[in-house]
């Protein structure tokens, strides 16, 4: 349990100033901040996914 909740803080490292990035900054910034959005939200998904007690997906 612990590795997810690695993966998850790491998630919101990169969606949180992502969030941050997106809004405030200009051109370039602007899309470093969608990219690390997407990021973040991969890694939600994946965390979703791959979730031991998940019935919509196991592998």
């Amino acid at each position: 349990m612990g590795e997810l909740l690695t993966v998850l803080f790491i998630g919101t490292c990169l969606f949180l100033p992502g969030i941050i990035l997106a809004f405030t900054a200009k051109d370039k910034g602007r899309k470093v901040g969608l990219i690390m959005m997407a990021a973040g939200l991969f890694i939600y998904l994946v965390c979703f996914l791959f979730f031991p007690n998940n019935d919509h997906y196991r592998i």
